[in-house]
């Protein structure tokens, strides 16, 4: 038989009662009538999580997800369904949460030790210190912290006590990138020690950095659940749809008002065909239509951007930055082709972001289009990464030998 799962919910459920006026709730409570709405910020979850094994949560804000580490820290108790969970659990929710504002780290440090039962404090107190690098800011009260303060703080406390589930709500967006790096080291070494990691951030390239499977709720239900790939792949290209589909009406008005509007993009893989899928090193064609309101007289400018869809620009380059001089057709519009002979991006979901200039600086967008041509590049080989560099190897003291 297997081994038992780490976190088992079935059929997890939390509502939560909204009352229109804080003096209804009494009033419900000494017999009257119902006076509350019910609030399902949860609802049917099923969620097994192996030993060693780390699970995203993404959504959307409200989505559910703060509710669902909270039942799984037991700071709040289930209200339908099942939920087990084995061994020490160590969180990091919301920054701040647990401490005590007018005690210092150190004594905050000593509270969480005894809330865990652990037999040496002093060792415990040394170790933070040292990870958490907060120096003589150990001995002031927490409330002089700042947010990134804060979360060394109670990242520092919650690794040392050596959980066996380590629960993070989106603390790391908050830290320096030198302790974003050390802490997502040790969450590393975490993972290569058999430790279960349940990581909520809206973060995609942490999630799949970090992350075997990813669960995506959707107005408090469980909307994908799978390999880390695929469910932030499909949860970007939803988050995309929606912000075009928001956007929309917003770019119209702006690109009738425009002194310089984009008339129609397109791009192009390999053949001229539309684009849609590439493989890494194809050819890439990117084509852009520009008409000059009534009367003006300023020479346009085009910017491109590639971006991946979890908001990385990959790559940003306009006419003004090479020295492209636009020339207006017989009608008097505009156009000009960005072409990639070999796109080097390796495999994800990307799409293109295009923007009028001026020629003079390129400082003012006149009309800017985002999100447009969604396009997946495939990547046949097993390197991984943003791009495909080009690399050699060779034993030590020789020559190159191959490479890519």
């Amino acid at each position: 038989m297997g081994e038992a799962p780490v976190i088992a919910a079935e059929g997890l459920g939390k509502v939560f009662r909204m009352y229109a006026r804080p003096f209804d709730r009494m009033r419900e409570w000494v017999g009257g009538r119902v006076r509350h709405e019910e609030f399902w910020a949860l609802r049917d979850v099923d969620l097994t999580v192996a030993k060693g094994e780390a699970v995203g949560i993404i959504g959307e804000n409200g989505a559910g997800k703060s509710t669902l580490l909270a039942l799984l820290t037991g700071t709040t108790t289930p209200s339908t369904g099942r939920l087990a969970v084995e061994g020490t659990v160590a969180a990091i929710l919301e920054l701040g949460a647990g401490f005590h504002p007018e005690f210092t780290g150190r004594h905050n440090a000593r509270m969480y030790a005894a809330l865990f039962a652990l037999p040496d404090v002093e060792d415990l107190l040394e170790r933070v210190v040292a990870f958490s690098e907060l120096g003589h800011f150990i001995d002031q009260p927490v409330r002089t912290y700042s947010s990134g303060m804060y979360l060394r703080l109670a990242f520092a406390l919650a690794v040392n006590i050596d959980p066996e589930v380590l629960v993070i709500d989106e603390a790391l967006a908050v830290g320096d990138q030198h302790f974003q790096t050390k802490c997502i080291e040790r969450i590393t070494g975490f993972r290569g020690h058999g430790r279960t990691i349940v990581f909520c951030s809206h973060n995609m390239y942490q999630v799949k950095k970090l992350c075997d499977r990813a669960l995506w709720l959707r107005q408090g239900r469980v909307a994908a659940l799978g390999a880390v790939d695929e469910v932030v792949d499909a949860y970007l290209e939803h988050s995309r749809a929606r912000d075009v589909s928001d956007a929309a009406q917003a770019e119209a008005r702006a690109a009738e008002a425009a002194l310089l509007r984009i008339v129609r993009v397109s791009a192009e893989g390999p053949g001229g065909v539309p684009l849609e899928t590439l493989q890494s090193g194809d050819p890439l064609t990117v084509r852009v239509w520009i008409e000059r309101a009534g009367g003006a007289e300023v020479v346009p400018g085009v910017g491109i951007a590639v971006v991946r869809n979890d908001g990385l620009v990959c790559y940003c380059v306009s006419t003004e930055m090479d020295g492209i001089r636009m020339q207006p057709m017989s009608d008097g519009t505009f156009a000009i082709a960005l072409h990639f002979p070999a796109l080097p991006l390796l495999g994800g979901g990307y799409y293109l972001n295009v923007a009028t200039t001026d020629d003079r600086g390129g400082l003012l967008a006149y009309d800017v289009r985002e999100r447009l041509n969604p396009f997946r590049v495939r990547n046949p080989a097993h390197d991984y990464g943003l791009v495909r560099l080009a690399h050699t190897w060779s034993a030590a003291g020789m020559g190159s030998s191959s490479g890519a």
